[in-house]
């Protein structure tokens, strides 16, 4: 399974989970996340994954998270009203 260009943000415990599997990821973003991210698989530099601090990433995925559907049915998030691309 490969996850990317994913964001999480303020889960209670971590925010991502992996502790075995093959898994490959690329281009996530992990913000106040509740403990230390754990992955145990295929996961580059490109990651920005919770290590107990916020990195620069995070400075950007702030405010109310909302959400909707675009006319075409695309799903449309948005954070502090600003929409948010992968």
């Amino acid at each position: 399974m490969t996850l990317s260009n994913n964001t999480s943000i303020g889960n209670a415990q971590r925010n991502l989970t992996f502790d075995a599997g093959s898994s490959v990821f690329r281009d996530n973003t992990s913000c106040d996340s509740g403990s230390t991210d754990r992955i145990v698989s295929d996961a580059d530099g490109s990651n920005q994954f919770s290590n107990g601090m916020n990195g620069s990433r995070c400075a950007n995925h702030t405010g109310t998270l909302g959400w909707s559907f675009a006319s075409e049915g695309r799903l449309v998030v948005t954070l502090g009203g600003r929409v948010v691309t992968p």
